[in-house]
């Protein structure tokens, strides 16, 4: 387990009391500017970052604060996340700071590392990475998973949720079964990567596969992938589509294109938003349990809070997905 540097290497490093470092640190009276500035020379040579709570000490303030990368402010599902963690957090007296990944993960954790006490965020990088980043801040991931001291998870089952439907799907009728899945890797530079999601599905699916493509995570690219995907396999009768967004196009293109829903072909989407409620017929969808989420990385920032937010093994926590029944399959 990787050292995390006290206020007591700074003062070591610097040649000064620990007192001096604490008046440096937080920008009080009776000291020195030069000794000031040598102080914070030594703080970022050793990469310390000074904890909230001792802060809270110092000045008398006893909040803590949670930083929330938003992953997308364009998909409501991203949205809708941050709005129930601002819920959870804010009914238990926490302050939050929210980041728009727009780049690099690292840019954000830089940004949130000395005004938060942990962050919490989808994010793609290596476990390493986010630690580094975070300046040894710890980092709590959404719907992945880490086995990293420091970085802690909250998963979705989403697999159960895709049987589920599949199940379902079959018990109504359905007998060749397609897949639209996200281009996201593609559109970040790399080659495309299939899903989990499609590999629960294909596994699940077996012989009864018509078809898998692969399209862009919006309404437009989902029209377009789902098109694509009944061209290609006019046989298929049931499709899940990668995510709500991308199922509210393959709603309004199958109109388009003369596709009877779901008397020809039913849709499925996967995130549960209450946006399903406005195509025609509404859609149905593997729903995910976002209070249940938020309810989780609660709980494990306020176990964290219990140390002193130290660098200790992972925690982890599984929320379970289940069926949102409507009128599109």
């Amino acid at each position: 387990m990787a050292k995390q540097v006290t206020i007591l290497d700074v003062a070591a490093e610097a040649g000064v009391s620990r007192q001096t470092v604490t008046r440096a640190m937080n920008d009080m009276a009776g000291i020195r500017e030069d000794t000031r500035q040598k102080v914070l020379a030594a703080a970022e040579r050793l990469g310390y970052r000074p904890s909230r709570f001792a802060r809270n000490l110092v000045t008398r303030h006893k909040t803590h604060a949670v930083g929330l990368v938003v992953a997308s402010f364009r998909n409501p599902y991203y949205t809708d996340i941050a709005a129930d963690m601002l819920q959870a957090f804010g009914e238990r007296g926490w302050q939050i700071m929210i980041a728009a990944s727009q780049g690099e993960a690292s840019d954000d954790l830089d940004l949130l590392s000395t005004q938060v006490d942990v962050v919490i965020g989808h994010f793609d990088g290596s476990d390493a990475d986010l630690l580094e980043a975070s300046r040894g801040l710890p980092v709590i991931r959404l719907e992945s998973r880490s086995d990293t001291p420091g970085v802690h998870s909250v998963e979705i089952d989403i697999e159960s949720g895709i049987i589920e439907a599949i199940d379902a799907l079959r018990a109504r009728g359905a007998r060749r079964l397609g897949m639209v899945d996200s281009s996201y890797s593609a559109r970040h530079g790399g080659a495309y990567e299939p899903s989990p999601r499609r590999g629960w599905f294909e596994e699940h699916v077996g012989e009864q596969l018509s078809g898998v493509v692969v399209g862009e995570e919006s309404i437009s690219g989902g029209g377009r992938a789902f098109a694509e995907l009944m061209e290609r396999h006019p046989d298929t009768d049931a499709v899940l589509m990668f995510n709500d967004l991308m199922a509210l196009g393959a709603v309004q293109n199958a109109h388009a294109i003369g596709i009877d829903i779901p008397g020809e072909v039913r849709i499925v989407g996967v995130d549960g938003l209450a946006l399903g409620e406005a195509v025609d017929p509404p859609l149905t969808s593997i729903a995910l349990d976002r209070e249940g989420l938020a309810a989780s990385a609660m709980d494990i920032v306020e176990e964290l809070a219990k140390t002193n937010f130290a660098r200790i093994e992972p925690m982890h926590r599984s929320v379970r997905s289940k069926m949102l029944w409507r009128a599109s399959a």
